[in-house]
């Protein structure tokens, strides 16, 4: 039983990897509100699989790859917060929708390139 579990818990964790990446690579082309969004969710999957199923993984290398998906959640998260901010004040605030879209442009060229440096790794 716990081969098949193991066995499991591997092929998800390959998986989402695999859609981490793509997700990783569409946002580094555009990161736009869906693309940040799809980004946040295999974050999120794959960072519940490796909690989830940790005694299956290498205790060492899964909190360093979990503190690493963290980091990555938390640049996306920071664009994501300006989009729903900027969307809430619509045009009642200009001024302070000025101000988000600058904070949101600052944003996106850090995970711009942190994105650019996570492409270039070799996930598995």
């Amino acid at each position: 039983m716990k081969d098949s579990i193991e066995s499991f818990a591997d092929a998800k964790a390959s998986d989402l990897l695999k859609k981490l990446g793509r997700n990783i690579r569409r946002a580094a082309k555009n990161p736009g509100e869906k693309r940040i969004h799809d980004l946040r969710v295999s974050i999120r999957r794959l960072s519940q699989c490796l909690i989830e199923f940790r005694q299956f993984f290498p205790a060492r290398k899964t909190k360093k790859r979990l503190k690493r998906l963290d980091a990555l959640m938390d640049l996306a998260a920071e664009i994501r917060n300006r989009d729903i901010a900027a969307e809430l004040i619509g045009a009642a605030n200009p001024k302070l929708a000025a101000s988000l879209q600058r904070e949101r442009a600052e944003a996106k060229r850090r995970l711009e390139k942190t994105l650019e440096h996570w492409r270039r790794r070799d996930l598995s």
